[in-house]
Protein backbone atom coordinates (compact mmCIF):
# COMPACT_ATOMS: atom_id res chain seq x y z
CA UNK A 1 0.00 0.00 0.00
CA UNK A 2 2.85 2.60 0.53
CA UNK A 3 4.04 2.07 -2.74
CA UNK A 4 0.69 3.46 -4.31
CA UNK A 5 0.82 6.49 -1.81
CA UNK A 6 4.44 6.79 -2.37
CA UNK A 7 4.08 7.18 -6.30
CA UNK A 8 0.90 9.13 -6.32
CA UNK A 9 2.74 11.67 -3.89
CA UNK A 10 5.43 12.80 -7.11
CA UNK A 11 2.54 13.18 -9.35
CA UNK A 12 1.17 15.92 -6.91
CA UNK A 13 3.81 17.53 -5.86
CA UNK A 14 5.01 17.85 -9.70
CA UNK A 15 1.39 19.20 -10.42
CA UNK A 16 2.00 21.31 -7.76
CA UNK A 17 5.10 22.84 -9.27
CA UNK A 18 3.08 23.57 -12.38
CA UNK A 19 0.38 25.78 -11.06
CA UNK A 20 3.26 27.29 -8.89
CA UNK A 21 4.73 28.69 -11.71
CA UNK A 22 1.40 29.79 -13.95
CA UNK A 23 0.45 31.54 -11.00
CA UNK A 24 3.95 33.60 -10.23
CA UNK A 25 3.46 34.76 -13.61
CA UNK A 26 1.26 37.63 -11.75
CA UNK A 27 1.04 36.60 -8.42
CA UNK A 28 3.92 37.28 -5.88
CA UNK A 29 5.56 33.39 -5.20
CA UNK A 30 5.05 34.72 -0.99
CA UNK A 31 1.12 34.90 -1.92
CA UNK A 32 1.55 31.48 -3.25
CA UNK A 33 3.37 30.21 0.27
CA UNK A 34 0.25 31.56 1.35
CA UNK A 35 -2.20 29.50 -0.26
CA UNK A 36 0.26 26.25 -0.11
CA UNK A 37 -0.73 25.76 3.20
CA UNK A 38 -3.64 27.76 3.96
CA UNK A 39 -6.15 25.57 2.08
CA UNK A 40 -5.00 21.98 3.35
CA UNK A 41 -5.95 23.42 7.17
CA UNK A 42 -8.92 24.39 5.86
CA UNK A 43 -10.16 21.19 4.82
CA UNK A 44 -8.34 19.18 7.43
CA UNK A 45 -9.72 20.99 10.63
CA UNK A 46 -13.02 19.55 10.90
CA UNK A 47 -11.47 16.52 11.28
CA UNK A 48 -10.74 17.70 15.06
CA UNK A 49 -14.06 16.91 15.86
CA UNK A 50 -13.80 12.96 15.09
CA UNK A 51 -10.31 11.93 15.62
CA UNK A 52 -9.10 11.14 19.27
CA UNK A 53 -6.07 14.01 19.82
CA UNK A 54 -2.83 12.78 21.34
CA UNK A 55 -0.13 15.39 22.79
CA UNK A 56 3.28 14.54 24.19
CA UNK A 57 6.85 15.22 23.82
CA UNK A 58 7.54 14.16 20.63
CA UNK A 59 4.66 15.06 18.89
CA UNK A 60 5.28 18.90 20.07
CA UNK A 61 9.01 18.56 19.19
CA UNK A 62 8.37 17.59 15.68
CA UNK A 63 5.68 20.27 15.37
CA UNK A 64 8.06 22.69 16.50
CA UNK A 65 11.36 21.61 14.15
CA UNK A 66 9.55 20.75 11.53
CA UNK A 67 6.77 24.03 11.28
CA UNK A 68 9.47 26.19 11.78
CA UNK A 69 12.01 24.77 8.87
CA UNK A 70 9.10 24.15 6.71
CA UNK A 71 7.72 27.84 6.68
CA UNK A 72 11.15 28.47 5.18
CA UNK A 73 11.22 25.87 2.96
CA UNK A 74 7.55 27.06 1.76
CA UNK A 75 8.44 30.28 0.72
CA UNK A 76 11.95 29.46 -1.12
CA UNK A 77 10.09 26.30 -2.88
CA UNK A 78 7.66 29.07 -4.54
CA UNK A 79 10.58 31.71 -4.76
CA UNK A 80 12.61 29.40 -6.48
CA UNK A 81 9.80 28.14 -9.24
CA UNK A 82 9.32 31.27 -10.19
CA UNK A 83 12.50 32.33 -10.71
CA UNK A 84 13.34 28.91 -13.21
CA UNK A 85 11.88 26.46 -15.46
CA UNK A 86 10.20 23.72 -13.68
CA UNK A 87 12.12 21.17 -15.77
CA UNK A 88 15.32 22.90 -14.31
CA UNK A 89 14.69 23.64 -10.42
CA UNK A 90 12.14 20.76 -9.44
CA UNK A 91 14.69 18.19 -9.70
CA UNK A 92 17.27 19.52 -7.39
CA UNK A 93 15.03 18.57 -4.85
CA UNK A 94 16.10 15.12 -5.84
CA UNK A 95 19.41 15.80 -3.83
CA UNK A 96 17.13 15.26 -0.49
CA UNK A 97 17.50 11.38 -0.64
CA UNK A 98 21.49 11.90 -0.36
CA UNK A 99 21.01 14.15 2.48
CA UNK A 100 18.63 11.95 3.92
CA UNK A 101 21.47 9.09 4.08
CA UNK A 102 23.13 10.67 6.57
CA UNK A 103 20.63 12.27 8.47
CA UNK A 104 18.08 9.78 8.79
CA UNK A 105 20.60 7.28 10.98
CA UNK A 106 21.25 10.14 12.77
CA UNK A 107 17.71 11.23 14.01
CA UNK A 108 15.60 7.53 13.33
CA UNK A 109 18.19 5.54 12.97
CA UNK A 110 16.89 4.52 9.72
CA UNK A 111 18.73 2.89 6.41
CA UNK A 112 18.43 1.22 3.08
CA UNK A 113 19.18 -1.96 2.29
CA UNK A 114 21.78 -2.13 -0.56
CA UNK A 115 19.10 -2.66 -3.22
CA UNK A 116 17.11 -0.06 -1.77
CA UNK A 117 20.52 2.40 -1.61
CA UNK A 118 21.30 1.42 -5.45
CA UNK A 119 18.08 3.11 -6.21
CA UNK A 120 18.42 6.41 -4.22
CA UNK A 121 21.49 6.84 -6.15
CA UNK A 122 20.28 6.23 -9.59
CA UNK A 123 17.53 8.47 -8.63
CA UNK A 124 19.82 11.08 -7.82
CA UNK A 125 21.80 10.55 -10.88
CA UNK A 126 19.19 10.65 -13.21
CA UNK A 127 17.85 13.49 -11.65
CA UNK A 128 21.44 15.43 -12.34
CA UNK A 129 21.42 13.86 -16.12
CA UNK A 130 17.84 15.59 -16.45
CA UNK A 131 19.67 18.75 -16.65
CA UNK A 132 22.75 18.44 -18.68
CA UNK A 133 22.72 19.16 -22.80
CA UNK A 134 24.69 16.20 -24.46
CA UNK A 135 24.76 18.28 -27.92
CA UNK A 136 27.06 20.70 -25.74
CA UNK A 137 28.65 17.85 -23.54
CA UNK A 138 28.77 20.02 -20.51
CA UNK A 139 28.20 17.76 -17.81
CA UNK A 140 29.09 20.36 -15.43
CA UNK A 141 25.88 22.21 -16.03
CA UNK A 142 24.10 21.40 -13.49
CA UNK A 143 26.65 22.24 -11.02
CA UNK A 144 27.34 25.41 -12.88
CA UNK A 145 23.89 26.28 -12.35
CA UNK A 146 23.78 26.27 -8.83
CA UNK A 147 25.71 29.73 -9.46
CA UNK A 148 24.37 30.93 -12.36
CA UNK A 149 20.43 30.67 -11.17
CA UNK A 150 18.06 31.83 -8.06
CA UNK A 151 15.86 29.15 -8.34
CA UNK A 152 17.87 25.91 -8.29
CA UNK A 153 20.27 27.74 -4.94
CA UNK A 154 16.87 28.19 -3.62
CA UNK A 155 15.65 24.72 -4.11
CA UNK A 156 19.13 23.01 -3.00
CA UNK A 157 18.22 24.77 0.28
CA UNK A 158 14.78 23.37 0.01
CA UNK A 159 15.88 19.73 -0.59
CA UNK A 160 18.55 20.26 3.01
CA UNK A 161 15.20 21.36 4.50
CA UNK A 162 13.31 18.60 3.89
CA UNK A 163 15.70 16.06 4.37
CA UNK A 164 15.30 17.11 8.07
CA UNK A 165 11.52 17.66 8.06
CA UNK A 166 10.65 14.34 6.62
CA UNK A 167 12.49 12.28 9.25
CA UNK A 168 10.84 14.99 12.35
CA UNK A 169 7.26 14.36 10.36
CA UNK A 170 7.69 10.48 10.94
CA UNK A 171 8.34 11.33 14.53
CA UNK A 172 5.04 13.37 14.75
CA UNK A 173 3.11 10.95 12.53
CA UNK A 174 3.97 7.72 15.35
CA UNK A 175 3.56 10.14 18.65
CA UNK A 176 0.35 11.08 17.24
CA UNK A 177 -1.99 10.07 13.75
CA UNK A 178 -1.80 11.09 10.51
CA UNK A 179 -4.91 13.56 10.49
CA UNK A 180 -3.77 14.93 13.60
CA UNK A 181 -0.53 15.70 12.54
CA UNK A 182 -1.15 16.95 9.03
CA UNK A 183 -3.34 19.37 10.72
CA UNK A 184 -1.34 20.52 13.16
CA UNK A 185 1.28 21.67 10.69
CA UNK A 186 -0.46 23.00 8.63
CA UNK A 187 -1.73 25.29 10.76
CA UNK A 188 1.52 26.42 12.03
CA UNK A 189 3.30 26.73 8.65
CA UNK A 190 0.16 28.75 7.90
CA UNK A 191 0.59 30.87 10.63
CA UNK A 192 4.16 31.69 9.63
CA UNK A 193 3.18 32.27 5.76
CA UNK A 194 0.51 34.18 6.78
CA UNK A 195 3.20 37.01 9.16
CA UNK A 196 5.21 36.86 6.56
CA UNK A 197 2.83 37.37 3.97
CA UNK A 198 1.60 41.12 5.83
CA UNK A 199 5.00 41.75 7.21
CA UNK A 200 6.29 41.84 3.23
CA UNK A 201 3.22 43.65 2.35
CA UNK A 202 2.38 41.12 -0.53
CA UNK A 203 -1.28 40.40 0.28
CA UNK A 204 -3.19 41.57 -2.32
CA UNK A 205 -7.22 40.93 -3.33
CA UNK A 206 -6.86 42.02 -6.77
CA UNK A 207 -4.14 39.48 -7.62
CA UNK A 208 -5.71 36.95 -5.75
CA UNK A 209 -9.24 37.48 -7.65
CA UNK A 210 -6.75 37.69 -11.32
CA UNK A 211 -4.80 33.77 -10.25
CA UNK A 212 -7.46 32.08 -8.14
CA UNK A 213 -7.71 29.12 -10.39
CA UNK A 214 -3.85 28.43 -10.06
CA UNK A 215 -3.65 29.39 -6.31
CA UNK A 216 -6.70 27.42 -5.13
CA UNK A 217 -4.78 24.79 -7.33
CA UNK A 218 -1.84 24.78 -5.22
CA UNK A 219 -3.56 24.51 -2.47
CA UNK A 220 -6.16 21.79 -3.08
CA UNK A 221 -3.04 19.98 -4.87
CA UNK A 222 -0.70 20.12 -1.72
CA UNK A 223 -3.80 19.28 0.47
CA UNK A 224 -3.87 16.03 -1.80
CA UNK A 225 0.01 15.60 -1.65
CA UNK A 226 0.00 15.87 2.16
CA UNK A 227 -2.41 12.58 2.56
CA UNK A 228 -0.04 10.28 0.01
CA UNK A 229 2.96 11.64 1.46
CA UNK A 230 1.90 11.08 5.27
CA UNK A 231 0.35 7.98 4.77
CA UNK A 232 3.05 6.90 3.11
CA UNK A 233 5.78 7.71 5.76
CA UNK A 234 3.76 6.14 8.24
CA UNK A 235 4.19 2.39 6.21
CA UNK A 236 7.94 2.63 5.30
CA UNK A 237 11.33 4.26 5.36
CA UNK A 238 11.49 7.68 5.07
CA UNK A 239 14.39 7.64 2.40
CA UNK A 240 12.46 5.36 -0.09
CA UNK A 241 9.41 7.55 0.35
CA UNK A 242 11.65 10.72 -0.45
CA UNK A 243 13.40 8.96 -2.82
CA UNK A 244 10.50 8.17 -4.94
CA UNK A 245 8.52 11.71 -4.44
CA UNK A 246 11.76 12.52 -5.96
CA UNK A 247 11.03 11.34 -9.36
CA UNK A 248 8.45 14.74 -9.56
CA UNK A 249 11.34 15.55 -11.36
CA UNK A 250 11.36 13.40 -14.23
CA UNK A 251 7.18 14.37 -14.04
CA UNK A 252 8.08 18.06 -14.30
CA UNK A 253 10.38 17.60 -17.21
CA UNK A 254 6.98 16.44 -19.14
CA UNK A 255 4.97 19.10 -17.82
CA UNK A 256 7.47 22.08 -18.30
CA UNK A 257 7.31 20.58 -22.35
CA UNK A 258 3.74 20.25 -22.37
CA UNK A 259 2.19 23.37 -20.82
CA UNK A 260 4.82 25.57 -20.30
CA UNK A 261 6.77 25.11 -23.70
CA UNK A 262 10.16 24.57 -21.83
CA UNK A 263 13.07 23.19 -24.06
CA UNK A 264 15.32 20.38 -23.91
CA UNK A 265 12.83 17.51 -22.92
CA UNK A 266 14.14 14.82 -25.50
CA UNK A 267 17.34 15.01 -24.57
CA UNK A 268 16.34 14.37 -20.98
CA UNK A 269 14.47 11.20 -21.40
CA UNK A 270 18.03 9.08 -20.71
CA UNK A 271 17.83 10.54 -17.38
CA UNK A 272 14.01 9.79 -16.55
CA UNK A 273 14.74 6.16 -17.70
CA UNK A 274 17.83 5.75 -14.81
CA UNK A 275 15.72 7.84 -12.49
CA UNK A 276 12.73 5.09 -13.40
CA UNK A 277 14.71 1.97 -12.56
CA UNK A 278 15.67 3.34 -9.18
CA UNK A 279 12.39 3.43 -8.74
CA UNK A 280 12.35 -0.14 -9.91
CA UNK A 281 14.68 -1.34 -7.61
CA UNK A 282 13.11 0.32 -4.55
CA UNK A 283 9.49 -0.74 -5.03
CA UNK A 284 10.44 -4.62 -6.16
Amino acid sequence: MWILFAILNPLADATKGLFSKKASRNVDSLLISWFNNLIPFIVFSPFLFFIELKFNFNFFQALFISGFINIIATILYHRAISKGDISVVVPMLSFTPLYLLIISPIIIGEFPDLKGLTGIILIVAGSYLLNINFNERNFLAPLKSLFANKGTRYMLIVAFIYSISANYDKIGIEASSVIQYIIFINLFVSAGTTAFLFLRKKFSYSLIKLEWKNLFLVGFITTLGFVFHMMALSLTLVVYVIALKRTNGMISVGLGYFFLNEKHTRERLIGTFIMFTGVLLIII
